[in-house]
């Protein structure tokens, strides 16, 4: 029997006068239960035995509660212009910036649906000429070429761009020289610089081609085939995304859109196509729509965004046509009005651009950016003063 603990032994003789036999008997068992009980109690001195952690029940984890995909996320790893996923080539690619005339004698276009982005730009008569960018794709017939003019001089630097073109005027020539010799983009005027040809199924002025490969040729002899980054345009992640997400909240339904060019040879019109989420063109010859195609492969035209920048446009008194008409410059820094088309509505906005080497913003009337849908954008410039109607 084991010891037991001090704490329950009576140091002192138990005075048992008085107690009756019976009293001191009950007194006695109730001392050696107690040490039973201690001896019982105490902690075994064998070690403890192993446990089986795989048979323990493990805690369930804690739900983990999947984020809401942001509706406004913008593209990763897609083209800057465009807003394609990148498969092949690279981004960094030098863009090219090529003029192309557009009125009813070079049409239809060659090359143009390839295009990231074109703008059109009113010149002498209240014609327009197209500036394609082309930078994802590379055409092996773009035309029909034709020349500068001075708004191309805030364009291409915009797009870290080489400017190929047919010539210009002599009071812009020496303007785009020197705008080249700073570095701001790569001059590659047909002037001085090959890869040209023309075509026997137009007559000139209308049949000056080229193809992309031999202008990148021509920048690779000029020394401009280093790595550029390009600004890139707001372009959404999700093709499928909510036709009132990316700053259209304000939007309207809008499926027709005018643009009110002149009437004879340059009217306007695009209607959306709904099933493919794109916008056909049309441009008036001889005062009747007719709807534009690429020569190239006859595919229409399918603009994914139609954006209008409103600004001050006027008249530059030394640039003169053989018509007697002035050449046009243009405010394409700062801010204006705007209006984005996009998935068959209307959102009025705001543009903004602080440098020449910048891209252009929008934002609606509540300040929230407005994302583009990824694919071909026709962006027109035209004057404070005009009125661009859909519905």
């Amino acid at each position: 029997m084991a010891s037991v603990p001090s704490i329950y032994l009576v140091k002192q003789p138990v005075k048992c006068e008085g107690m009756r036999r019976d009293e001191l008997g009950r007194f006695v068992v109730v001392v050696a239960c107690a040490a039973l009980l201690v001896t019982c109690s105490a902690p075994a001195s064998a070690p403890s035995p192993s446990v089986d952690q795989g048979a323990l029940v493990q805690p369930s984890p804690i739900p983990t509660v999947a984020g809401t995909p942001n509706p406004n996320a913008t593209c990763r790893d897609c083209w800057p212009l465009n807003g394609k996923p990148v498969r092949v080539g690279a981004v960094d690619k030098r863009p090219l910036l090529i003029k192309i005339d557009n009125v009813p004698q070079a049409r239809p276009h060659y090359g143009i649906t390839q295009a990231d982005m074109v703008f059109e730009i009113l010149v002498e008569g209240f014609v327009t000429r197209l500036a394609a960018v082309f930078q994802s794709q590379d055409p092996q017939t773009i035309g029909n070429i034709r020349s500068a003019r001075l708004a191309d001089r805030s364009l291409t630097p915009m797009v870290r761009g080489a400017l190929v073109y047919s010539g210009t005027s002599t009071y812009e020539m020496p303007l785009i020289q020197g705008d080249a010799a700073q570095g701001k983009y790569i001059d590659l005027s047909a002037d001085y610089t090959s890869g040209y040809y023309r075509v026997n199924f137009r007559p000139g002025p209308y049949n000056m081609f080229t193809s992309a490969s031999a202008m990148r040729q021509a920048l690779a002899a000029k020394g401009g085939e280093d790595p550029q980054t390009v600004p890139a345009w707001a372009f959404f992640a999700d093709p499928k995304h909510d036709e009132m997400a990316g700053g259209m909240s304000s939007s309207t339904p809008a499926t027709d859109i005018v643009i009110p060019y002149r009437e004879d040879l340059s009217r306007v019109e695009y209607k959306y196509e709904s099933q493919t989420r794109t916008y056909g063109r049309w441009q008036n010859s001889d005062g009747k729509p007719v709807r534009d195609i690429d020569g190239v492969n006859n595919q229409p035209i399918a603009a994914a965004n139609v954006v209008i920048i409103q600004t001050e446009i006027w008249e530059v008194p030394q640039i003169v046509d053989a018509a007697g008409s002035h050449a046009h410059d243009m405010r394409l820094t700062g801010t204006g009005t705007a209006t984005i088309f996009r998935d068959g509505r209307r959102e009025e906005a705001t543009w903004s651009r602080a440098a020449d080497t910048e891209a252009f913003s929008f934002k609606n009337a509540t300040g929230d950016p407005i994302i583009l849908d990824s694919g071909q954008t026709w962006v027109h410039v035209i004057p404070s003063e005009w009125s661009v109607t859909s519905n």
